[in-house]
C-alpha cells in the first residue's frame, strides 16, 4: 500500500493536529487522529502506528515539564483506578471485531462533543464545581477502560481532572504523565502481541514530522 497517495497525507495532517494538541493542552494525543483517520483507515490498524509515537510524545513532555506534576494526585488519585480500567479495556479490544470497535468509538466521540455543546450553551456553569469522590473515582475507570480500547480515554480524564482545578502547567504535565504510564504498557502489549512491528514501525517513522512539527508547534 502507498504511503504517499492522498489518503496518508492527509492522514499525517491528522496526526500533526493531534500531537500539537497533545503539547499544547495535554490532552488530544489519540482521539483527533482517529476520529478522522477512521474515515481512511481501520483503528486496529492505526493504532500500532500511533502509539509509539504517542509515547515519544509524551516522554518529551514529560522530560521538559516533570517539575510540575502534582504527585499526590497522579499516584492516589488517577493511576490505581486508571491502570485497572486499562487491562480490562486491552483485554476488550483484543475480543472485539474492527467494525464494531469503529462504530462504537463513534458513538463515544459523539457523546463527548454533545456534552461538551451543551456545556457551552449553558455558559459552563457547573465548571467550578466539584466530583464527589467516587463519582471521579469511577470516571477514571472509565478512562482507563476506554484508554485500554482506543488509547484514547482523555475525554473522560480530562472533563475529571478539570474539576479538581489544577494549575494549567500541573494539569498538562500531570496528564502527559498519566498517557506516559498508559502508553508504555499498551505499546509492550502490543509489541509482545506483535502488532508493533518492523512493517508498523517504518508507518510510524512517515509520521515522525508530523510528531516533531506537532509538538514544537504545541510548545509555543
Amino acid at each position: 500500500e502507498c504511503l504517499m497517495d492522498t489518503s496518508f497525507i492527509l492522514f499525517s495532517c491528522f496526526a500533526f493536529l493531534s500531537y500539537f494538541s497533545a503539547a499544547f493542552a495535554g490532552f488530544g494525543g489519540v482521539i483527533i487522529v482517529l476520529t478522522l483517520g477512521a474515515h481512511l483507515y481501520p483503528i486496529k490498524w492505526m493504532l500500532p502506528i500511533l502509539l509509539p509515537l504517542t509515547l515519544i510524545a509524551n516522554a518529551y513532555i514529560f522530560i521538559r515539564h516533570h517539575k510540575y506534576i502534582d504527585t499526590s494526585v497522579l499516584f492516589k488519585r488517577i493511576l490505581p483506578f486508571m491502570g485497572t480500567g486499562l487491562v480490562i479495556g486491552f483485554t476488550l479490544f483484543n475480543l472485539l471485531h474492527g467494525e464494531l470497535l469503529r462504530k462504537a468509538f463513534g458513538v463515544l466521540v459523539i457523546l463527548v462533543a454533545i456534552r461538551e455543546l451543551i456545556n457551552l450553551i449553558r455558559g459552563n456553569q457547573e465548571k467550578d464545581l466539584r466530583l464527589p469522590r467516587w463519582l471521579s473515582t469511577a470516571y477514571i475507570f472509565a478512562a482507563g477502560l476506554i484508554h485500554g480500547v482506543y488509547a484514547s480515554g482523555g475525554p473522560v480524564l480530562v472533563y475529571t481532572v478539570n474539576k479538581m482545578q489544577l494549575e494549567k502547567s500541573v494539569f498538562r504535565s500531570t496528564l502527559s504523565m498519566v498517557w506516559l504510564s498508559m502508553n508504555i504498557f499498551l505499546t509492550a502489549s502490543y509489541a509482545i502481541a506483535g502488532k508493533v512491528n518492523l512493517e508498523s514501525l517504518k508507518v510510524s517513522a512517515y509520521l515522525m514530522p508530523s510528531l516533531i512539527i506537532g509538538v514544537l508547534a504545541g510548545e509555543i
